[in-house]
């Protein structure tokens, strides 16, 4: 259903704000006109276009409401996802279901897939992945024999009362400060929604809330990438019940928003080929497993390493979940445990689980022959929010 159309003066407010460098969460609360708006706006009347005479030579002018706002979802795009929910469908069919053509229906299923709808094709039918999907990306580093250097964080649960933006924001002023240009964050970047930690959110309920809040709160430093996996729990949890995938959705949201700086690798893991020139190459995994913590700290990342089938195993580790900072070195893979940034929680509490709060500094020597010849990590370890109250 359209919405109510926005004035001409309420417009240019929004592109003066933008022409500031104001996010879209700070226009929404300076303005209350939405972010989905906001980029409608920033992207069909951009800072230095003049607006169209007949909306600009009167401040009661209105835009009419197709030009400025749209509903998140087509009726055509509702009822094929409505269709597909209840099992596979030929083009003629969602044709036949949609009233419209085959053409209109392609030109769809390429828009839901473009904003992560977890869409997949069979024998000529169409349909949505449902449940849990680990879907590991791959994406290649080329560089040359040396060292590389990498910020590592993880499991920060922005959204939930106990997460510390003062660590996320301390590490990345010290990429920053350290000319770190990469940054690989482990998962559970959100804290999702579920049954025992609603009364610890500090967002409205729904996917696009929490997504909206980690784009206008995760750090933007000048240069830096954030290189992030989605775990299977927690953000993964609107991934299992709303068919989206949640970490391709959040960087769409992103560079909707202006920030290219957000990359994602793929859901539950993603290997990093370091390769350099000659054809040599390690392999990093970046993983969130899953499971719960051992009573030994290591052990829990020492059988994910033994499990690996042969061929499978990587040289080198990232793990996030577990909430600990641990460094090992099981069938000579170099395993790092990213900690978290986040204090311990009530389910935390509960089941006796500690969280090391901090983030990491991660270096890696590789030689001509692409071999990683030398490990060395910084943890930067944070401890109970009370004793940094009034230091900044």
């Amino acid at each position: 259903m359209p919405t109510r159309p926005l004035a001409a003066e309420k417009v240019q407010q929004v592109r003066e704000l933008l022409a500031q460098g104001l996010t879209h969460d700070n226009i929404n609360k300076i303005t209350s006109v939405s972010t989905g708006v906001i980029s409608r706006i920033r992207r069909d009347y951009p800072v230095g276009t003049e607006l169209p005479r007949s909306q600009s030579a009167m401040a009661e002018a209105e835009f009419a409401a197709a030009n400025v706002a749209a509903p998140e979802e087509k009726p055509i795009a509702e009822a094929v996802r409505k269709a597909l929910s209840k099992g596979l469908k030929s083009m003629e069919d969602l044709a036949n279901i949609a009233d419209c053509s085959p053409k209109r229906i392609t030109e769809t299923l390429a828009e839901m897939r473009a904003k992560g709808v977890m869409l997949f094709e069979a024998n000529g039918c169409w349909g949505i992945k449902e449940g849990i999907h680990i879907e590991p990306g791959f994406t290649e580093v080329l560089g040359k024999p040396g060292t590389h250097r990498f910020g590592v964080c993880g499991d920060q649960h922005l959204c939930n009362r106990h997460s510390r933006l003062d660590v996320l924001n301390a590490a990345y002023d010290y990429y920053e400060r350290e000319g770190i240009t990469t940054v690989y964050n482990t998962g559970n970047w959100i804290d999702g929604e579920a049954r025992f930690n609603k009364t610890e959110l500090i967002t409205r309920p729904g996917m696009d809330a929490q997504l909206d809040y980690m784009i206008d709160k995760y750090p933007v430093r000048k240069g830096i990438t954030t290189h992030y996996i989605a775990g299977d729990d927690h953000e993964g949890w609107y991934q299992q019940r709303e068919c989206i995938e949640v970490g391709k959705y959040l960087q769409m949201r992103a560079e909707d928003q202006g920030r290219t700086d957000l990359k994602y690798l793929g859901y539950g893991e993603c290997d990093v080929k370091l390769s350099v020139p000659g054809g040599g190459s390690s392999t990093l995994r970046v993983v969130h497993p899953g499971g719960g913590s051992s009573y030994a700290v290591s052990y829990a990342t020492q059988k994910l390493v033994e499990s690996y089938q042969g061929g499978e195993k990587p040289q080198a580790m990232f793990v996030g979940h577990y909430h600990k900072y641990e460094v090992g070195y099981p069938r000579e893979v170099f395993v790092v445990q990213t900690g978290c940034m986040t204090d311990q929680s009530l389910f935390m509490r509960k089941l006796k689980l500690q969280a090391h709060v901090g983030f990491l500094e991660v270096a890696f020597e590789q030689d001509e022959t692409g071999a990683l010849t030398k490990c060395s990590h910084s943890w930067f370890p944070f401890y109970n929010r009370g004793l940094y109250e009034n230091r900044f």
